[in-house]
């Protein structure tokens, strides 16, 4: 048994705009590798001054907690014996704004430079703002990313068929 596959159209990109994406992929890249060995730094740092062997998921992404949650959430993984001193919280708020808020600032990055390379594609493709707003209203659960305006923005409702109930 065979199967027929169609070509998928790929737009073409001008040079210039091949280029951006280019430099965009690669800083992508870059800034990624560097935020995840910041996670596993905060993550060894944890384990050697404070024992922390099974970290929460909160710490696990510690670059989307701000200074105060990421104390919390260290103290919520500690023994409850384990009282917290100001000279316990001076330090994880010293640590967090030398390693952590950096990566903060990377990722806020991160998310630009992914916005502007899917406005590349848009582009590309000749996609209206309009055109975006529905793929992004339709768009699997799994999307790596909301673009800034559209997370409160609600799909659809649906009746038992499958149709858009108004």
């Amino acid at each position: 048994m065979g199967f027929v596959a169609e070509q998928m159209p790929i737009a073409p990109f001008s040079d210039a705009a091949a280029d951006r994406a280019r430099r965009l992929g690669d800083e992508l890249s870059k800034l990624s590798v560097q935020a995840r060995q910041t996670a596993q730094d905060v993550l060894e740092w944890l384990r050697h001054t404070r024992g922390i062997e099974k970290p929460s998921m909160s710490l696990r992404n510690s670059a989307a907690l701000d200074a105060d949650a990421f104390v919390s959430a260290v103290f919520e993984v500690l023994p409850k014996r384990q009282r917290p001193s100001a000279a316990d919280i001076a330090d994880l708020k010293r640590e967090y704004a030398t390693s952590i808020e950096p990566s903060r600032q990377a990722r806020a990055k991160v998310f630009a430079l992914e916005r502007e390379l899917s406005d590349l594609v848009n582009g590309a493709y000749g996609l209206t703002s309009e055109d975006v707003a529905l793929m992004w209203r339709t768009a699997p659960p799994r999307m790596p990313f909301t673009p800034s305006g559209l997370q409160d923005v609600a799909p659809p409702a649906e009746d038992a068929d499958g149709q858009e109930i108004e």
